[in-house]
């Protein structure tokens, strides 16, 4: 009868990985999801240009996304109207309602060299019972460690999950002095940009930020994207004066102690001088894996010109409220009947 337990136990750990290692995407997914905001960013005629994905990660409403998210890269000016989007409670597939929770959003710092930014929405209130996400010390997380992804990548569906491994790490990036990144073959995609790439103890170990595509020959590439690592955010929140909550260092439990020596795995980039931009106006004060990225979100497919449209006719309504208002004060004014006589 013992061994018939054992035997059963055995064969179920062996098809379900999450009972094997530990790893379990849908927990992690519930536990960070309400954290994760869809943001948009609009020209100072409210047309929508750009949207992508942030991270709650302070009291009183400090998020934290990707510089090009907010940045209008052909002015190299951020973009003054800034929305950010929280989860519903429940999501039903409708873009109108899966998006209705909507707030104004403000640039507090942002850096082009390091593709970062912090921002902060306007009603903190609306925030309650949200835990931020933590940072994790991205130095105690290892090539072939399991993350997540949450995002909301163009065509797919609102705050989607995928899942995949650490594939390897890669200093100064594209040439970039102090920019860390992981390399992971955790699937993202357009709209992804600024999303957190999560570990299974639920702490934030890097940003997504970049993905491969095409070689110089053309050839198409496939699970090569990049993670800006969660030292590097921390180390710039911390010079522009914003300290993030104390990180938990401890390893993530079921892996195996670290026996790597350090900088294994980590593929040196040549280092060239960055372009000294400014650090930015301040604003208001391949180890490849056999494994496939699994998509775990039911399908709800969305284009980002369909969410701008939907705001963008609230805002029409709005500026028709305002000039309707406009024009009854003036009428009042003209008959002696304002408001308050």
């Amino acid at each position: 009868m013992n061994i018939l337990v054992l035997f059963t136990v055995l064969i179920v750990g062996l098809m379900n990985p999450v009972w094997a290692d530990g790893f379990d995407p849908g927990k992690i997914y519930q536990e960070t999801s309400p954290a994760v905001v869809l943001i948009t960013a609009m020209d100072p005629g409210h047309h929508f240009k750009n949207a992508g994905t942030g991270s709650i990660i302070g009291e009183g409403g400090l998020f934290v996304t990707t510089a090009h998210v907010i940045l209008n890269l052909e002015h190299g000016r951020p973009y003054q109207n800034l929305r950010v989007y929280l989860k519903p409670k429940r999501l039903t597939g409708d873009l109108g309602q899966d998006t209705a929770l909507r707030y104004k959003a403000v640039l507090i710092n942002y850096s082009k060299p390091l593709d970062l930014a912090v921002l902060k929405i306007s009603r903190a209130g609306s925030l309650k019972g949200i835990s931020p996400l933590p940072l994790a010390d991205s130095d105690h997380t290892g090539i072939g460690e399991r993350v997540v992804a949450i995002g909301h990548p163009e065509q797919g569906g609102l705050w989607t999950l995928t899942t995949g491994t650490i594939s390897s790490q890669i200093r100064n990036f594209e040439g970039i002095q102090g920019k860390h990144v992981f390399q992971t073959e955790t699937s993202i995609n357009k709209g992804n940009s600024g999303g957190p790439l999560i570990d299974r103890a639920g702490q934030i170990v890097g940003i997504n930020s970049n993905l491969a595509r095409r070689g110089k020959d053309g050839t198409a590439i496939t699970g090569v994207n990049f993670a800006i690592k969660s030292n590097v955010v921390t180390g710039w929140l911390s010079s522009i004066g914003y300290l993030p909550k104390p990180r938990v260092a401890k390893a993530a439990p079921g892996l195996p102690s670290r026996s790597e020596p350090e900088g294994a795995g980590i593929v040196p980039v040549p280092s060239e001088k960055p372009k000294q931009g400014k650090l930015e106006d301040k604003l208001r004060s391949k180890k490849k894996t056999t494994q496939e990225p699994k998509f775990s979100t039911k399908p709800r497919p969305y284009r980002h010109k369909n969410l701008f449209q939907i705001v963008e006719e609230e805002m029409e309504d709005m500026m028709e409220d305002m000039k309707k208002g406009t024009r009854q004060e003036m009428e009042d004014i003209k008959t002696g009947t304002r408001r308050g006589k």
